[in-house]
């Protein structure tokens, strides 16, 4: 089963908020349609508000613009509305820069043009438009149509929530969360996402239910963070209902009851979280709280392996290996042993050196071994780290390294591997003293490393 804790899907601060963008245009005019035929009813708004546009109102030429481009009470016509969005920008007005930045954002009407949108984007932002700062944010955030710069992404995403604009708030948030463009501040950030929450932003509720499972820069309280995911479940967030799967399921916080556990993640599915899918076959693999159902299992697996669930692979990668639930595949397990591993999953990472060392179902390869090995090693895999200590102990797709064993098995031993004391016990009276002072130093090194990567 798959991290016995809660549960965010990985991504970076940019990825998040870009999927958070939607071009949001100025609210519709509601113009009535004749009945029964699908076209714009004659309205004598229209007609008010084209003379107002063409005496020079602004706000009549973004009002028209609007209608032009929903085609409410008037023929609709991309040109005619970028026509009327570009007048009113022309002369200053916020709504139309922020509505004709939307269009070369995603081509309608014009060329699709990252660099003009942000320039219009950037006009209405400095005219006020929290929308357009939000936009901004982004924009800097991910480098379109201006330099990637997340100072400037901060800047912005803060102008943006200090309006109230709830994805300006959680921009803001992810920025304090992952120390992007500002300080690292995990209190910051709870305080700008419980803003983004409490206007009911479900991406918020789930950040702010983790960060009460997680006790990260507030005492862990299971029930703030059960309440916060069911808020978020109840607008259909994917994770939110996974997390409630696995609270359920590991009874954290809560009776253990897989039957709500499986409840719960087949609501996930529904709402396309492939990992809840690959969580729900172990279920049914192992009879807990659904009926046991080895079929069932292997086929939901293999569909949450297809949908790129790196759990679902690995689990598949180890049934074809071992012929567990299905005919043993060397080639099925290698192809699912990879995916997993390119996905980043250590476990499947030092599986996949294994076999390279091995030369099993692949070419006998130590470098292609040692390159899986560091990758799984550099995520504190103990396993891995034990066996990369002794390829570099034995010169195996690498030269002889002393002091990279050392520093290597004595990783894996601080984290429990015990096989790594009799390795160590061979290697220290071959290596001098100061060798073996350097190897501790690195020891020591890694560890500040990857202590202050765990903290973000």
């Amino acid at each position: 089963m798959y991290y016995p804790g809660c549960y965010s899907r990985g991504v970076t601060m940019c990825e998040m908020i870009l999927r958070l963008t939607v071009v949001v245009l100025i609210g519709s005019l509601g113009f009535a349609q004749s009945a029964g035929t699908g076209k714009p009813a004659a309205s004598d708004a229209v007609t008010t508000l084209t003379s107002k546009a063409n005496s020079g109102e602004a706000d009549a030429q973004v009002k028209l613009g609007d209608a032009y481009l929903r085609g409410e009470g008037i023929a609709q016509s991309d040109s005619e509305a970028v026509r009327w969005f570009h007048t009113a920008a022309e002369r200053g007005n916020a709504e139309a820069q922020y509505a004709l930045g939307s269009l070369y954002a995603i081509g309608k009407g014009v060329a699709r043009d990252d660099t003009a949108a942000a320039n219009w984007f950037l006009k209405a932002a400095e005219n006020g438009s929290a929308k357009a700062q939000y936009n901004m944010g982004v924009r800097n955030a991910y480098g379109r149509g201006v330099a990637q710069d997340d100072a400037q992404a901060a800047k912005w995403f803060r102008k943006s929530a200090e309006q109230g604009f709830v994805l300006g708030q959680f921009g803001l948030a992810a920025g304090y969360a992952n120390g992007l463009g500002l300080p690292l501040d995990k209190a910051e950030a709870l305080k700008w996402y419980l803003k983004a929450a409490d206007q009911g932003m479900p991406e918020a509720q789930l950040q702010v239910g983790l960060i009460s499972y997680k006790g990260d820069s507030i005492p862990v309280n299971w029930q703030e963070a059960k309440l916060w995911f069911e808020k978020a479940a109840a607008k259909n967030n994917p994770d939110a209902e996974f997390n409630l799967g696995l609270m359920f399921e590991n009874g954290t916080g809560v009776e253990r009851d897989a039957t709500k556990a499986a409840d719960y993640y087949r609501r996930a599915v529904e709402h396309g979280s492939a990992t809840a899918l690959s969580n729900l076959a172990s279920l049914y693999q192992n009879g807990n709280g659904v009926p046991k159902d080895s079929a069932k299992s292997i086929k939901l697996y293999t569909m949450a392996a297809e949908k790129g669930a790196p759990t679902a692979q690995n689990y598949l990668s180890g049934a074809y290996l071992t012929g567990n639930g299905v005919p043993k595949d060397i080639t099925q397990a290698t192809k699912w042993m990879r995916l997993a591993a390119t996905s980043g999953l250590a476990e499947a990472q030092c599986n996949l050196a294994i076999l390279y060392q091995t030369g099993n179902g692949v070419q006998q390869s130590f470098a292609e071994a040692l390159n899986w090995y560091t990758k799984a090693a550099d995520q504190g895999y103990p396993k891995a780290q034990h066996n990369l200590g002794a390829l570099y102990g034995n010169g195996q797709g690498t030269p002889v390294d002393f002091v990279t064993a050392y520093k290597w098995l004595s990783l894996a031993l601080g984290s429990g591997y015990k096989d790594s004391q009799q390795a160590l016990d061979w290697l220290k009276p071959k290596m001098t003293s100061g060798q073996i002072s350097d190897a501790e130093r690195q020891v020591t090194e890694w560890q500040m490393v990857h202590k202050q990567h765990n903290a973000l």
